[in-house]
């Protein structure tokens, strides 16, 4: 079946037949788990580990950050030059490597109040736990958008759920729980996160590949990554306002545009646009900053309850769009959510900061406290209204080009090089490429990639990017697809 074949049947509500049997494979069930289990324990830590930290180093808490960013630019960066490295058994091991030793050196430092062990524990349980969330979150490109909206909807709805059962229960129970949740979501995940994995590998570099394929990949200074970063700090804002000796305020509200979410996707037979996530995440977290400015609201959850419907909203936004551009070009799955989480961590870094000034403002000087929320809330709108007027979050998802899968010609006859070549030849001159660039032009034409270019003419690879450049800029192409296609009908 094709993807224009399956994205029509996605979009009939009358075919519900497909979509329960999609939903009730294992495929969707163990992504289900997966992600219900990241989201949990990423409250879990907000709830019984982070407020402990406070305890001995308040510090260690942007430690545990700060090595979540890390790893995800290091996967990022390495994955979309060298995939060949990410082995998925090796990167599993080395998860359960990082968090073992993290949450060992996070004890040790609770119990002897050290907070030199605490910090670098903090700093090696994240990235453990960011490796596993990548498991968790690459599962999604295996399964439909409608099956993947449902998915990260409802697996976050159900977690704010299991998060009213958590608070009734022993701390013990929830520090345990912790701890074993990220062994579960890799065990969930593992099968078919590793087959996407190698599939990775087994290819060319995305870097390699956006060179003759630009369209098929986002950049990573690309606005929609911008706009997580900017979301990301209001989730962060509303983890840190009016915390409670390190405990952010707990309230079951916030699932209920979760719950809608999920119900529409359901229901209606497709995902919600995400345009409209993007709106309806924007209102709820200006009307939380807003809330903070109304004195009857003082005290109460509101401005938590409406941040946190806000971002995750928004949550469910960058996984689905994560989701649906990694299911366009699989080959570059692994660096986009890698890179996506790396954007949200930062800005969860600078909202938990901003959630402490605040907090400080609050006790030292309330009178501060509303022009600083109006900064924010001006900042917000101006990036809303400036930066974002213009942008779409679909027609950046449906810009994402398929990467082709070219049939190389391994011994061609002699007949069939000459056809092509002079085919070649005829179309270098009419567009006035240079002798170099039609060297470069003959082998795209032939399907050949740019590790076999680099070898063949024996030049580097920013000179092949720079021939490309002026052979598509010449032609009016955008893709070696497009010029085979030229070849084929000139």
């Amino acid at each position: 079946m094709s993807s224009h074949e399956a994205e029509a049947r996605e979009s009939n509500p009358s075919d519900s037949t497909h979509f329960v049997a999609e939903i009730a494979n294992a495929r969707w069930i163990r992504t289900f788990g997966a992600l219900m289990l990241v989201f949990l324990g990423t409250w879990l830590l907000n709830q019984y580990i982070f407020p402990r930290f406070t305890l001995v180093y308040g510090m260690a808490r942007e430690f545990a950050t700060l090595g979540s960013c890390c790893v995800y630019l290091t996967v990022a960066v390495a994955s979309s030059l060298r995939p060949t490295l990410f082995r998925p058994d090796r990167l599993a091991a080395l998860a359960v490597a990082l968090l073992a030793v993290g949450l060992s050196l996070i004890a040790m430092g609770l119990l002897t109040e050290n907070p030199a062990l605490l910090a670098c524990g903090g700093f090696l349980m994240s990235p453990g736990r960011g490796l596993i969330s990548i498991y968790a979150c690459i599962t999604l490109i295996s399964l439909e958008t409608r099956a993947s909206a449902v998915c990260i909807a409802g697996s976050l709805a159900l977690a704010y759920l299991m998060r009213g059962v958590f608070v009734a229960l022993p701390d013990g129970f929830g520090i345990a729980s912790f701890a074993l949740a990220p062994l579960v979501t890799l065990a969930l995940a593992y099968p078919l996160a590793s087959e996407i994995l190698n599939r990775i590998r087994s290819n060319p570099s995305a870097a390699t590949l956006a060179l003759t394929e630009p369209r098929s990949f986002l950049s990573y200074s690309h606005i929609l990554f911008i706009s997580f970063f900017i979301f990301r700090i209001a989730y962060g804002f509303s983890l840190m306002f009016g915390v409670s000796e390190g405990v952010p305020p707990f309230t079951i509200l916030a699932f209920l545009p979760l719950a809608v979410v999920a119900l529409q996707a359901f229901i209606a037979g497709r995902a919600a646009p995400a345009d409209i996530l993007y709106q309806v995440a924007s209102l709820f977290v200006l009307a939380g900053f807003l809330s903070v400015l109304v004195p009857q609201l003082s005290g109460t959850p509101a401005p938590n309850v409406l941040l946190a419907a806000g971002a995750d909203c928004f949550s469910v936004l960058v996984y689905y769009a994560l989701a649906a551009i990694g299911r366009r070009n699989p080959l570059h799955a692994l660096p986009i959510f890698a890179w996506g989480q790396f954007a949200t961590s930062a800005g969860t870094l600078v909202g938990t900061s901003l959630g402490h000034l605040t907090n400080g403002l609050l006790i030292a000087d309330p009178i501060l406290v509303p022009g600083t929320v109006v900064l924010v809330v001006l900042a917000f709108s101006a990036f809303n209204l400036l930066v974002l007027r213009t942008f779409s979050f679909e027609k950046t998802i449906e810009g994402v080009e398929a990467v082709p899968v070219f049939e190389r010609i391994e011994d061609p006859g002699s007949e069939q090089t000459d056809a092509i070549e002079a085919q070649c030849a005829r179309i270098a001159e009419r567009f006035a490429l240079t002798e170099r660039e039609t060297d470069v032009f003959n082998l795209l034409a032939k399907g050949r990639n740019v590790p076999f270019i680099e070898e063949e003419l024996i030049i580097s690879r920013n000179t092949i990017k720079t021939h490309i450049k002026h052979i598509y800029q010449k032609m009016d192409l955008h893709s070696q697809q497009e010029l085979i296609d030229m070849v084929e009908t000139y």
